[in-house]
């Protein structure tokens, strides 16, 4: 599965590109929301996981303006933050996102991208 992933913490997104390789998916990532935004419509990827507070672009204003692209519009994405429930109510998440709580567990974010996989082989 083509995933990319915007973080802009350096040792979790290597951790993060670590764990998803070993699962065999092809990963590419950004240190933030415009980055990601740029790097999608390169890719077109099947699935992003991302941060919620990030410096340039925020992960809610980039589900946002992914959503504005018809060819990334409705890509499947997870969120991870260390961000509190009124943090994620002043997102403003354009669409119902998964919300996965920083420390996580890798086992975590597994079941969330099998769900993923499950919705897109039989929708």
């Amino acid at each position: 599965m083509r995933t990319l992933i915007a973080e802009d913490d350096e040792l979790l997104r290597a951790l993060l590109e670590d764990f998803l390789t070993g699962l065999g998916h092809e990963v590419k990532s950004a240190v933030n929301g415009v980055d990601l935004v740029r790097l999608a419509l390169r890719e077109r990827p099947e699935l992003v996981i991302t941060d919620l507070n990030m410096p340039g672009m925020d992960g809610g204003s980039m589900v946002a303006m992914m959503d504005m692209y018809p060819d990334l519009e409705g890509i499947p994405v997870i969120i991870i933050t260390g961000a509190t429930e009124a943090d994620l109510k002043r997102a403003g998440l354009p669409r119902e996102i998964p919300v996965l709580a920083k420390p996580f567990d890798f086992d975590r974010i597994a079941a969330e991208i099998e769900r993923v996989e499950h919705r897109r082989r039989f929708n």
